[in-house]
């Protein structure tokens, strides 16, 4: 299977402190990953490898929990493309421009 697009949101809920913070945390197991990702306003995407993408959530909910949050909401979505989709409007080297440039290959 080729690589997948996730996108996700983690909302931790504090007792005290700033739920930003934790989300900084989440983001920071993002980034630590390796993958090509892009932290949005409201989700952070990432490419990869559809089960190293999955652990990369599972590890970036359990950094919210270690940095205080009493419960955490993930939203999950995933996107997935065959070799006959790089014909469609879906896909990113179509036009590469500063947001998804990150997710093309270089060359």
């Amino acid at each position: 299977m080729s690589d997948v697009f996730l996108a996700f949101q983690v909302i931790p809920r504090v007792r005290q402190g700033n739920n930003f913070e934790v989300v900084d945390r989440a983001i920071a197991v993002v980034a630590d990953a390796g993958l090509p990702y892009q932290v949005g306003a409201m989700e952070t995407t990432i490419k990869g490898p559809l089960d190293q993408v999955l652990q990369i959530v599972k590890d970036a909910q359990q950094a919210c929990l270690d940095a205080g949050a009493v419960e955490v909401i993930t939203n999950i979505k995933i996107h997935t493309t065959t070799d006959d989709a790089h014909d469609t409007f879906c896909t990113y080297d179509r036009g590469v421009t500063a947001a998804n440039a990150m997710f093309v290959p270089k060359g």
